[in-house]
């Protein structure tokens, strides 16, 4: 598949997410708030166990993977690109993809959130969500129902009504769901480890 076909796929991926992951009409999720204990929490209420927040105020998306974070994931280009991964929530993305002429193509999509935080993301519509660990960050792992072959995604609890969601997309359909998703989480924690030395 061309590249230009892949930022079709993406875009359309896009807008499923959109579509499918905001919660339920007339349940507002309650805002940020802090423990008696002084804890962080995320913004549903519960005390988060992420080892230390990570602001992602004003970074660059495209900063988010070195060039030796590029290299040992298999990319070379990082292109600035307009998110809606969720509707009305700001946040930053970057689209690293492979260098033209590498086969097989693919690239990850690193978007920052700073308007919303990883507990949206609840398996509800067309998702599946499972509760993971990155670097010791508490996430979560989502994918389509009812496909194996479209792409993975993680998203990252970083900081109260923030998280860091990294998406890997194969420009084919030959890629196993499973490595998909390692190497989902594999950009993630590489960014993870990037982000904090932008600070």
């Amino acid at each position: 598949m061309r590249l230009a076909n892949a930022a079709v796929v993406l875009g359309a991926m896009a807008v499923v997410l959109v579509g499918c992951s905001i919660g339920e009409a007339g349940n507002p999720t309650p805002a940020t708030t802090t423990t008696t204990s002084g804890k962080p929490t995320t913004t549903s209420g519960t005390a988060s166990d992420r080892p230390k927040q990570i602001k992602l105020d004003g970074l660059d998306a495209c900063k988010a993977l070195s060039a030796n974070d590029q290299k040992q994931l298999g990319t070379s280009v990082a292109n600035p690109s307009k998110s809606d991964l969720i509707e009305g929530v700001e946040s930053t993305t970057c689209r690293y993809i492979t260098a033209a002429g590498v086969s097989p193509r693919f690239s990850y999509n690193v978007d920052l959130v700073t308007g919303k935080g990883f507990d949206h993301w609840k398996g509800s519509g067309n998702l599946d969500v499972s509760p993971t660990k990155v670097a010791g960050f508490p996430a979560k792992q989502v994918t389509f129902k009812g496909t194996s072959t479209l792409e993975c995604s993680v998203a990252v609890d970083v900081a109260d009504g923030q998280h860091l969601f990294v998406q890997f997309l194969p420009t084919g359909r030959d890629v196993p769901q499973e490595t998909m998703c390692q190497n989902a989480a594999k950009g993630a924690e590489l960014a993870l480890a990037t982000l904090q030395t932008l600070k």
